[in-house]
């Protein structure tokens, strides 16, 4: 597709002897170029649950494993901002599932918390047993949820509507993903929140 072509020049750009300036531009097209690409990937996604065309590649996976990894891929973001991450994971809780795809929601929940958290934020990731099922919690003391967005968080496009995800370059999909992707494995996904500056919890 033609972001690859993009990128695949981005790449070979980053191995020229360049300017102060033109290392400046290549980076941002870098960024830039990945953001986009991820954009893209979150519509197919959507457009593919949508329309029922996505079938999930079971199998026995260790949740604890499966989160773990969500956070490392988020953990150089997080760095970036200064982060506070505290992971607490209960240790043999398996369950049948795709492995990719529910890293995948692990990973939009810890992407959110991150992005609508201040700099400097403190972000916590715990996975447990409770009643005799997996619970996963990502709580941040960010930007929260206004009460009248709440009950619409996990709807198409709400946030970008709002005006929350633009500041942070989002569309408003990750929770939609989330939503669909939990469900398809049978489960339930819900947001808490005290309102706008109070932080969130899914």
């Amino acid at each position: 597709n033609p972001l690859a072509a993009i990128m695949t020049a981005h790449t070979l750009l980053e191995q020229i002897p360049l300017p102060a300036n033109g290392a400046r531009l290549t980076g941002t097209i870098g960024r830039q170029t990945r953001h986009l690409a991820r954009l893209v990937d979150d519509l197919l996604d959507v457009s593919r649950i949508t329309r029922g065309l996505v079938e999930l590649r079971k199998e026995r996976v260790q949740l604890d494993d499966v989160v773990a990894s969500a956070v490392e891929s988020q953990r150089g973001l997080a760095d970036s901002l200064s982060h506070r991450l505290t992971v607490r994971l209960a240790p043999g809780l398996e369950l049948d599932g795709d492995p990719t795809r529910l890293e995948q929601i692990v990973a939009n929940l810890l992407n959110n918390a991150v992005k609508y958290s201040p700099p400097g934020g403190s972000i916590t990731v715990e996975l447990a047993a409770e009643g005799g099922r997996a619970v996963l919690r990502v709580s941040d003391r960010g930007s929260g949820i206004p009460p009248e967005l709440l009950p619409r968080v996990f709807e198409l496009f709400v946030q970008g509507e709002r005006g929350l995800a633009r500041t942070s370059g989002g569309l408003g999909l990750g929770l939609t993903l989330v939503k669909r992707l939990v469900e398809l494995h049978g489960g339930e996904v819900s947001a808490r929140s005290d309102g706008a500056g109070l932080g969130s919890t899914f």
